[in-house]
């Protein structure tokens, strides 16, 4: 197994130019001492987020205290939903001698080629959040999306005895979490023949962008709506929004994943009815546990994925304790 490199300091100091030549590098912090891995004694893990979300935020600090933990040096870094600048931090990481790359990628069949690169040059890659579509990845760390899809929709069933019109909001089309949970809303719609749905749309993760549409279908469907089912919070209160300003947030359900701060109040004050929560400070210390094990030697789950839970009025107050 690959362990800490010798890197010689001209092709650091390289590694180090090509980062800062690039105008937005997206850098968001360093814990460490910002050292090689070979040099402090340390390994050294690079990161690349997708965006700086809420739940990505939660993320970075599990990632954080893990590193701490495992006393490793990490760079965080955020592509700003933007493939060609992931793949180009990628390549700085690897050109800097990284000794592990984390990345929650933009786009589940972009990275490949470069996660290629990186296993070639001997550093270990592990998958966050998003599953990645890479025979090259050294392992993943994750929610069970199918599950989450099915936590909320059949919250919206029992809540509506089995028959209802819903509208369903996607993430970004291709993505994993879209995929994944577009087949676990549709395993529990299927399974339930007095179900229907009216449309089904991406909002790209977009509290605005949910907030617009749900405002359009307000007016094409009006009162036929019975739920809302959103594949993450931030469109879920964007619909929520909408169906407030027309009067109708008492007669709809809405539903969502992750359980961010404002969808946990919102359920509490009776806003939105349900989300899913998923752990995202475990998820993150646990992609540094993987990254650690494997640079060790050890062995690793090649596929690693987190329980979901259901949140709803009854539990909300605990889920919000995480946020304190």
């Amino acid at each position: 197994m690959f362990k800490s490199k010798k890197v010689l300091s001209f092709i650091m100091a390289l590694g180090l130019l090509l980062l800062a030549g690039c105008g937005n590098s997206g850098e968001v912090k360093t814990s460490g001492d910002g050292e090689s891995g070979s040099d402090s004694g340390k390994y050294k893990i690079g990161v690349t987020v997708y965006y700086m979300s809420e739940f990505i935020t939660l993320a970075v600090g599990g990632l954080e205290d893990a590193a701490e933990k495992h006393n490793v040096d990490i760079n965080v870094l955020e592509a700003k939903n933007d493939v060609a600048t992931q793949i180009s931090q990628m390549e700085n990481l690897i050109a800097q001698g990284v000794d592990a790359i984390i990345v929650a990628a933009v786009d589940s069949d972009s990275l490949d080629g470069t996660i290629k690169k990186a296993r070639d040059a001997g550093i270990e890659v592990v998958g966050l959040n998003m599953i990645i579509n890479s025979d090259h990845l050294s392992s993943y760390i994750g929610p069970n999306d199918v599950q989450a899809g099915e936590l909320e929709t059949q919250y919206v069933v029992d809540q509506l005895g089995g028959k209802g019109n819903v509208v369903i909001f996607e993430g970004p089309i291709g993505i994993s979490a879209q995929i994944q949970r577009k087949e676990g809303i549709y395993n529990v719609i299927d399974a339930n023949d007095g179900m229907n749905v009216l449309e089904i749309q991406t909002a790209n993760w977009s509290r605005e962008e949910a907030l617009t549409i749900m405002e359009n279908w307000i007016q094409s469907h009006g009162d036929k709506i019975d739920a809302v089912v959103a594949q993450n919070d931030e469109m879920a209160l964007g619909a929520t929004q909408a169906l407030e300003n027309a009067g109708m947030r008492d007669d709809v359900l809405v539903v969502g994943v992750d359980a961010i701060e404002d969808a946990v109040k919102a359920i509490e004050a009776g806003r939105m009815d349900a989300s899913v929560f998923q752990d995202a400070a475990l998820e993150g210390g646990q992609a540094v546990d993987l990254a650690v094990a494997l640079l060790k030697g050890e062995e690793v789950e090649k596929y690693n994925a987190i329980e979901m839970e259901l949140v709803t009025k009854e539990n909300a107050a605990e889920y919000l304790k995480i946020y304190q």
